[in-house]
């Protein structure tokens, strides 16, 4: 019997969720289990052996005889964005500004190309908005536009090309969901274009020597929105977010080649753009002066910046069968695993209550140092009495212990110059100047305290 080999798949399903590829069209990914992700794209070319592309064994060099370039940045001015991406722009680097629509990602990026337009020309691609809509942005903004050349396409061929003949000081492309490579048959912001045009700017930045700032949208559950391929092609990637309701804007570098993860620029959106944020740390208090029952303040980080931000609370008798459970800022699940310890092992029946959380601004807190206020203010609604500290750190764990948190030093640092002396934590690593410790080990003793 003669035995044939199976044909070359022309064509595969990615999925725009977790990039996992398939052999044909399915519903749900069976790698992590999105519905309706799977789009299709072109398959890779057939790998070719070393000796087909011409590389030799020995022209491949060890790593210590390798020179490494001096690293030079080109710092913006604008000193918040400068600190989140590690001190300045990096020549033919290619940064990835991820952020809800209307967060500020375009007025950000428009700030700046007119900071790095003082030293050359810059070049603004846009594939979504004309010339005069960026000139009125920039109007309203009040940057100097002199030297900030603009080009209308959708064409991302011709965009890298462009940039490669002027060699720019630097390149800006807003956005990369709306970009498009002719030759490949399909729609611009799909998983294979989306590839693609990354990869050719990925090129041009290198080989050009010219930093390119690319912007791009992110889906609904927050994630970056394309195949996760776009994040690892990427020298960094940087995402705008903030609350629409409030003027506050934290821009967090998840990715970094040339430098940390862990700082965070914080602005202000105003009518001249944004700004740098004057006291990050007190930029999410609401600035009661007396205690009310039900509000209590936590020491969260984010980066290598700490900030204060209040925890409101609501116990109300519920109306209904069913109590409702509401949070703003704060993972719901986390709040039932709270519910769920305060009732169990602190005595506070919340099964006949609505109960709804909140932060002040809307801030989103993923820091666990936060169970403890959000516990505090929990109880404290729910006895109705003021809380007696000014500020929680603290992990609450699944048996009512209080866990210590990492850096509690320079949380109780920041909450002190921000005048909260009382800090309630399991315990205090060292005695911190101006501080007054109080110890709390398990929730009992947090119920105890609004006793």
């Amino acid at each position: 019997m003669r035995l044939t080999m199976p044909k070359a798949l022309t064509t595969i399903y990615a999925c725009t969720h977790c990039d996992a590829q398939h052999p044909k069209w399915l519903g749900q990914c069976s790698t992590c289990g999105s519905w309706g992700t799977l789009t299709q794209t072109a398959a890779a070319p057939r790998m070719r052996s070393a000796a087909d592309a011409g590389i030799r064994p020995e022209s491949i060099l060890p790593l210590d005889q390798i020179d490494i370039p001096t690293t030079s940045r080109t710092p913006t001015g604008l000193a918040e964005f400068d600190a989140a991406i590690g001190g300045g722009i990096v020549p033919g680097s290619l940064l990835l500004l991820a952020g809800e629509p209307g967060i500020g990602k375009s007025t950000l990026v428009l700030q700046v190309a007119a900071a790095i337009a003082a030293a050359g020309d810059v070049l603004y691609i846009s594939g979504e908005e004309t010339a005069s809509q960026v000139r009125n942005r920039a109007e309203r903004i009040g940057i100097p536009m002199g030297r900030i050349r603009f080009l209308a396409t959708a064409d991302g061929t011709a965009a890298a090309a462009t940039i490669a003949r002027m060699r720019p000081a630097l390149a800006v492309v807003d956005s990369v969901q709306t970009l498009a490579i002719p030759d490949l048959p399909v729609d611009a912001g799909g998983v294979t274009q989306v590839r693609a045009l990354a990869n050719i700017l990925l090129t041009t930045a290198k080989t050009s020597d010219v930093p390119i700032i690319i912007t791009g949208h992110v889906t609904k559950d927050g994630a970056i929105a394309g195949p996760k391929t776009l994040e690892h092609l990427v020298d960094q990637v940087a995402v705008l977010d903030g609350e629409p309701t409030s003027d506050i804007r934290i821009l967090r570098t998840t990715k970094n080649r040339f430098g940390a993860t862990d700082v965070a620029g914080v602005f202000t959106l105003t009518a001249r753009g944004l700004a740098a944020c004057p006291d990050p740390s007190a930029a999410f208090l609401s600035g009661n002066a007396a205690p009310t029952p039900g509000t209590a303040v936590c020491a969260t980080t984010i980066g290598n910046r700490t900030l204060l931000v209040e925890v409101q609370a609501l116990v109300t008798r519920s109306a209904f069968g069913q109590p409702q459970r509401r949070a703003v800022g704060v993972d719901i699940n986390r709040l039932h695993v709270l519910l769920a310890v305060l009732t169990r092992h602190a005595g506070v029946n919340f099964s006949t209550s609505d109960v709804h959380v909140a932060t002040v601004g809307g801030f989103h807190i993923e820091d666990p140092a936060a169970d403890l206020a959000i516990a505090a203010a929990l109880t404290s609604c729910a006895t109705d009495h003021a809380l007696p500290v000014d500020a929680y750190i603290g992990e609450v764990g699944l048996d009512g212990s209080i866990r210590p948190i990492r850096g509690i030093e320079r949380r109780i640092q920041e909450a002190v110059r921000l005048g909260r002396a009382r800090i309630a934590s399991a315990a205090a690593r060292t005695a911190i100047s101006g501080a007054t410790n109080v110890p709390i080990r398990t929730v009992r003793d947090l119920v105890a305290q609004n006793v």
